[in-house]
């Protein structure tokens, strides 16, 4: 029960959405003990139990949405992305591909042109004009692909640019950006699917509650050796 936390608490947060995406994931694992307990309560013989076992709902839609799509330790505030799981969103993955691998995606493009090319001393670079070229010596000029755009023509060599760099070149601009617009959206989804689980969630918040007081009720009487009252009509206790 204690591993469920405050599930009232969360819950009285998402109707504003104002519940965050560390406590969305609090919610989550206490759903995971929900699950737990509705299965003790329901093999008891206690009759009282086994109705309370009834009424808990783990919500297991809900909740393998959250663990599908958000991390495990995922950060307080949501502005300030990175809790969104690698795997879940394509385009989300692809730019922190290249948010995180721009270098390492820049030299297989220079090694693949390069070899189809055959200009050994093809290199690609970035000024604030021009944004990523590929700069190529004098010597190499004619075997320049006719696709490429000459943008600067130097001493000793011409600078090109190609739809695929300048294509490249969009993405890493902003993409942090981006990246963190896609987040806040897929959590503004999630927040909205949990809309429809509040009622259910606020019964197990009620449950929870009620089994806690009874486990603490029970605890105290093994402590204390609390015995149970018979009652009959005489004056003698």
């Amino acid at each position: 029960i204690k591993q469920c936390g405050d599930i009232e608490r969360l819950v009285s947060k998402i109707p504003m959405k104002k519940i965050n995406p560390r406590e969305v994931m609090q919610l989550a694992k206490g759903l995971q003990q929900v699950a737990v307990i509705k299965n003790i309560c329901a093999t008891v013989a206690n009759t009282y139990l086994r109705r309370l076992s009834d009424g808990l709902n783990n919500c297991s839609f809900i909740l393998d949405k959250i663990l599908n799509e958000i991390i495990e330790t995922p950060p307080v505030a949501a502005n300030k992305g990175n809790f969104i799981k690698q795997g879940v969103n394509q385009e989300l993955d692809k730019l922190r591909n290249i948010a995180s691998g721009g270098k390492e995606y820049l030299i297989n493009i220079q090694q693949r042109e390069s070899e189809a090319t055959g200009i050994p001393s093809l290199k690609i670079s970035f000024n604030n004009v021009f944004g990523y070229y590929l700069e190529v010596t004098n010597v190499h000029k004619s075997k320049v692909p006719a696709e490429w755009i000459r943008k600067q023509t130097l001493a000793n060599a011409e600078r090109y640019i190609t739809p695929e760099l300048k294509e490249y070149e969009e993405k890493i601009t902003g993409s942090e950006e981006k990246i963190l617009a896609i987040e806040l959206e897929m959590y503004n989804n999630l927040l909205i699917a949990l809309q429809d689980y509040i009622a259910a969630l606020q019964a197990n918040g009620s449950i929870i509650a009620v089994l806690d007081c009874l486990c603490c009720f029970a605890e105290n009487a093994l402590r204390f050796n609390y015995k149970k009252p018979e009652l009959h009509n005489g004056l003698q206790l």
